[in-house]
């Protein structure tokens, strides 16, 4: 479950680019979902189910059953081009501490159908993360919450929600549901530090394709 995952010190530049995606995409969210789609707001509830796995000592071993719970809230339906926020709420953490004395660069990546526009998208909440500043990072129809920063094993923490503002297109439907496809483009997953050995180690997943799971629909119409 490990392999010397090296820890490199970029967190100073990490976190001004932190900083910038945030307030970049502060500014793009000045734009405000019609009233009509705020009221027609559904919050859903899913659990995902992951395939994991992790190092510990150069050897990777699998993580069975893991799962995470999300509260997704969008409206269930819309004019064709018209505006509307989706909210992503993760389920509260623990990364129990006899496997994890400390975390970095935490990730949870969340995916939108392609066919709606990206007007903006921000980082609301967020809990016991101390001094870790998380932003969003585009890859494709997809948003990866993540940080640089490191996190303390052993105490419940809340990622923050995202909210992403979109256009949607003339007809068909918007849908959503978790990002990632490997362990390369992780779904979920952390850099840990093991207190038996003192060496970081990754834990990586991907939403199970035989599993797949929608967080929301947003009939378009």
């Amino acid at each position: 479950m490990k392999k010397v995952v090296k820890k490199t010190k970029k967190k100073a530049t990490a976190a001004t680019a932190a900083a910038v995606s945030l307030s970049a995409a502060t500014a793009l969210l000045a734009f405000a979902a019609p009233a009509s789609a705020a009221e027609d707001s559904v919050s859903t509830s899913s659990t995902v189910g992951y395939v994991c796995q992790s190092r510990f000592d150069g050897s990777w071993f699998p993580i069975n059953g893991y799962s995470r719970g999300f509260t997704t809230t969008a409206p269930s339906k819309v004019s064709a081009g018209a505006g509307f926020n989706v909210a992503f709420d993760p389920a509260p953490i623990v990364a129990l501490g006899e496997y994890n004395k400390e975390l970095t660069d935490i990730e949870v990546a969340y995916k939108v159908s392609p066919e709606a526009r990206v007007l903006g998208y921000k980082l609301v909440g967020g809990k016991n993360l101390g001094s870790a500043v998380f932003h969003v990072e585009r890859r494709g129809a997809e948003f990866v919450v993540t940080s640089p920063d490191s996190i303390p094993g052993g105490v419940e923490f809340d990622l923050p929600s995202l909210v992403v503002t979109l256009r949607a297109p003339g007809q068909g439907a918007v849908t959503t549901g978790p990002g990632g496809s490997s362990f390369e483009q992780r779904s979920f997953g952390w850099n840990r530090l093991h207190p038996a050995n003192d060496q970081w180690d990754p834990f990586q997943c991907y939403a199970d394709p035989a599993k797949p799971v929608v967080f929301s629909t947003t009939a378009v119409g």
